[in-house]
């Protein structure tokens, strides 16, 4: 039995390795989806791999993007998963003043921006579905990881305030936890580390790459608006074990 949406998939940071691989399964499960990215070389990889993407438009501020995704798909979005992730991993007392003002900018303030316009939107039809894709950073960061596990952290807290606030005109929302996984950036970190990474996980070894898109594809869908205001851990077990255990 096919997983339920109800209107178009809108993914924003759909560029990356991780969006375009979810895209394709949410298609592959009759989906309608469109992807935002945020670079030429993501947009050019959803292009090759035949996925639809948002073209540049003269409103291109968060408050545009619903109507952008209509203007691809048709309709507002009803659902939207939000893969946007900082590059910002430096030392805190490393980082410049204005680099800091960048951070909360981009990474925060947008990211409630995008998704008051998104949630809005939502509201016409009385049903939305959002999912932030998260990191078992948020709880176990690496030295270096402080901005990037903050962003992490106040994206979690952005989805959950939706899930309160909003439940009850139709629209849910939740974070998804991951952990490293073989995709771009983070295969270049196991690359190097790969034997600690694994030593960390509970089961001795990473989720594979496909159980966790499966995983985001189920959370994505109408048919789990029942896990609302909440953080999924698919880490297999990562944030809950005790740090050298």
């Amino acid at each position: 039995m096919r997983l339920t949406f109800r209107g178009p998939v809108l993914l924003s940071g759909g560029g990356c390795e991780l969006g375009r691989l979810l895209a394709a399964a949410l298609r592959a499960e009759g989906a309608q989806t469109c992807s935002d990215c945020r670079s030429e070389q993501g947009r050019a990889a959803c292009m090759a791999e035949g996925l639809p993407v948002l073209p540049p438009a003269p409103d291109m501020t968060p408050e545009g993007l619903p109507e952008r995704c209509r203007a691809v798909c048709g309709a507002y979005p009803a659902h939207f998963v939000d893969l946007r992730h900082s590059r910002r991993e430096v030392l805190l007392a490393g980082a410049a003043p204005d680099d800091l003002e960048r951070w909360a900018a981009e990474d925060m303030a947008d990211r409630a921006r995008t998704l008051r316009a998104v949630t809005r939107a939502m509201l016409g039809r009385r049903f939305g579905r959002c999912v932030f894709v998260s990191s078992a950073a948020t709880e176990r960061p690496a030295p270096g990881q402080s901005l990037y596990a903050a962003a992490k952290a106040a994206g979690e807290a952005l989805f959950r305030g939706v899930g309160i606030e909003l439940a009850g005109k139709g629209v849910t929302a939740c974070a998804a936890r991951l952990p490293w996984l073989e995709l771009g950036r983070g295969r270049a970190f196991l690359e190097a580390h790969g034997r600690e990474a694994r030593r960390a996980m509970p089961s001795g070894n990473l989720p594979d790459v496909s159980e966790v898109v499966r995983a985001l594809c189920w959370l994505t869908s109408a048919d789990a608006a029942v896990i609302n205001a909440a953080v999924v851990p698919l880490d297999g077990g990562l944030s809950s074990r005790k740090a050298g255990s």
